[in-house]
This record gives C-alpha cells, structure tokens and sequence, in this order.
C-alpha cells in the first residue's frame, strides 16, 4: 500500500512520500505526464496517444523519443530509495501506460470525485450532518483550482469540471443551510459561490432567501439589487420572473419560506404553526367538498332506486 505518498493537484502541484518533498519533480514535461496519467487514473493511455499530445509539432519517432526519455526519468524519481513505489504506482507495460489508483495513495482530487458522486443526485433534505461535513471535507480540499499556472488544453478542460463540480457541491450546502437555519453558513457558501460568479442568479435568490429568513429584509433587497447589477454587466439581461417575483415577496413583506425550511423544533415556532394549520384548513376544505358529493351520489342512488320500483 502507498499510504504514505500524497498528491495534490489543487492548487501548486505536490509530491509527499510521508513527511518529506519528492525531489526531481521540477521538469516540466515530468510533471506534466505524471499530472495528466493521475488525471487519466481510471483509463490506460497508448504511448502513440501521449506522445502525440505533448510533443505534437516533432516527427513521431522523436515525440515517442522524447515520451520514453520522460517516462524513464519519471521512474527514476519515483525509485529514489523506493524502488517498490514505481513499480507499484506506474504501469508501462506493452503499448500502455496507467497509474494503478488500487495501491491507496493519497489524491486530492481523487477524493474530491468520490464525495461528489456520493452525493451528486441527492437532495438537501435527504442529507444528515454527516454528509454536510463530509460536503464541507471535499470544500476544504479545494484549495485552488487544478494545477494553477497551467494552461494546456487538457488541462484547462479538466479545470473547468471540477470548478463545475465545486459549485454545485457549495450549492448543496447552501441548500442544507437554508433547511436547517444555518444562516450565517449559508450566505458565506453562497458569497464563495459569487466570487467564483457573480452571475450565478441561483445563488442569489437563496441569498435573497437566507437574509429574509434570518429577519434582515433589508440585505435581502440589497443582494437583489446585486443581483441585477451582476446579470446586466456580465450576460446584458434581467433578472429572470422567478427571481423577480420573490423579490417582490420580500419587498412587500409576504415571503414565506418553503415548509421544509421551517425549522422543527420541541416548541414549534409560529411560522410552522401557521404553515400547518394552512395545511388543516386545506383538508377541512376538501373534507367538506367530498361530503358534499358523497350526499349527492345517495340523492342520486335512491332516485334512481325510487325510479325502478315505479316501473316494476
């Protein structure tokens, strides 16, 4: 097991084996195939596909040339008195190439993926407190975007997922905030969330919606207006007729927050007993109505019942 070898790819590019730096990391091209192999971890890459990436303006016997110089190098480093750890981590075998993700080695991003997959098609009601800190956890891990500095076409794609993946994972927890009144949590997620896009209109209105909520109307009509702002400068259009509606709600003072977001507690608040005795008033309603149709159906019944003994 490679427990001891940590990699991070978030942020500046690192190589820990137990507590000390990997050296000979600092070639360029070195780091750049052992990054895009611990990207590609889930699927072997031919030598013809990885030689024709990276050296793609030379002939193909100099650019595969080059990719055997840059792989034997890369093993070298890695067998600097840990002659198990290449051979362990890096597959070379035939015409592929792979990093063995099943010997256990720590991966930033790795883990990152599997929080997201775990909760990806989940809703914010549906998690506990701990899938909130396991949330929180892939968050933490974030501590810049891949690799920063580079900008290889491959890996500005991948760079762009994990953004991609990053907002909606501090979606997930502004979602939670909201359900669970944690209102200071939730508007510093959704202020992380607008630094990386200041359009997101989604997060706006659960800032909107979190402000009001924690009885501050007058933030609430702020974000709005930042909001607007945001939508006009970056994209040149209006906020969109949900965004407005409930921004009129607030203004007028009559917003009232999804039922699942009221907060249960031993000694129900008042909004939840209003919330719920609408509910009964509903019933109540419907209740009557279907007396009222049962007592037509019996009419009818027995008029028709009446209507045959006369005939007989």
């Amino acid at each position: 097991m490679l427990h001891s070898l940590k990699i991070t790819l978030f942020g500046k590019f690192n190589v820990l084996y137990g507590d000390e730096k990997i050296n000979g990391m600092q070639a360029h091209k070195v780091q750049e195939l052992f990054c895009y192999l611990l990207l590609s971890r889930h699927q072997p890459q031919s030598r013809e596909t990885l030689a024709e990436l990276f050296w793609e303006s030379l002939p193909p016997a100099r650019s595969k040339k080059n990719l055997r110089q840059t792989l034997w190098r890369l093993q070298c480093i890695l067998n600097q008195d840990r002659p198990e750890l290449s051979r362990l981590l890096l597959q070379t075998e035939g015409e592929w190439i792979e990093i063995d993700p099943s010997h256990g080695f720590s991966l930033d991003i790795d883990e990152f993926e599997n929080i997201y997959n775990n909760v990806k098609g989940r809703r914010a009601r549906e998690l506990s407190l701990d899938d909130f800190k396991t949330i929180q956890r892939a968050v933490t891990l974030y501590q810049g975007d891949l690799l920063e500095g580079w900008y290889y076409d491959w890996c500005v794609i991948e760079r762009e997922r994990l953004q991609i993946m990053l907002l909606m994972l501090l979606d997930k927890l502004i979602q939670y905030c909201e359900v669970h009144h944690e209102f200071d949590n939730g508007l510093a997620y959704g202020a992380e969330i607008l630094r990386r896009d200041r359009a997101y209109e989604r997060t706006h209105r659960q800032m909107m919606r979190l402000y009001y909520m924690a009885g501050d109307r007058t933030q609430a009509i702020h974000q709005y207006q930042r909001c607007k702002a945001a939508l006009h400068e970056e994209l040149d259009v209006a906020p969109s007729k949900r965004t407005q509606d409930l921004y009129e709600q607030i203004r007028a003072d009559v917003f009232k927050p999804p039922l699942f977001a009221l907060k249960k507690t031993t000694a129900e608040t008042p909004e939840l007993v209003s919330a719920l005795n609408d509910v009964l008033d509903r019933l109540d309603g419907f209740s009557q109505a279907l007396t009222e149709i049962r007592t037509q159906v019996k009419r009818e019944i027995a008029t028709l019942q009446n209507n045959e003994s006369v005939r007989e």
